[in-house]
């Protein structure tokens, strides 16, 4: 038996597309200030990215993606930012989760043979 998945569009594709190239815009402000900078430019270069780091965190996430994106924002790896939402971020994930499984196990008794092999 063969299946087709068809991808649409989600409602908040828009709207993460916006954050994401506000966060990219504030981070090359960062870069283009140079060594001769002001603290007032360095204080505006701040505050833009905090204000659209803090719209990516307040985003709801689609998907898993979105939620690897949203820690990958908060550099875990670095100086993990005070203002992110980690735990927030993560009960998020967890809920995403949960209903992946839900969502595949509803599909599971539907057609068992759809995911054959798979444990949920």
């Amino acid at each position: 038996m063969t299946y087709i998945i068809i991808t649409q569009p989600h409602p908040l594709d828009n709207l993460w597309g916006v954050a994401l190239e506000a966060v990219q815009a504030a981070e090359d402000m960062f870069e283009a200030l140079g060594e001769d900078y002001t603290n007032d430019e360095a204080n505006s270069a701040g505050a833009a990215l905090s204000e659209a780091l803090g719209a990516v965190w307040a985003l709801p996430a689609r998907n898993m993606s979105d939620i690897i994106v949203k820690l990958n924002l908060a550099d875990l790896d670095g100086a993990t930012r005070d203002d992110c939402p980690v735990r927030e971020i993560m009960n998020e994930a967890t809920e995403i989760l949960d209903a992946g499984i839900a969502r595949g196990t509803k599909l599971k008794a539907l057609n068992p043979e759809f995911l054959e092999g798979v444990t949920l």
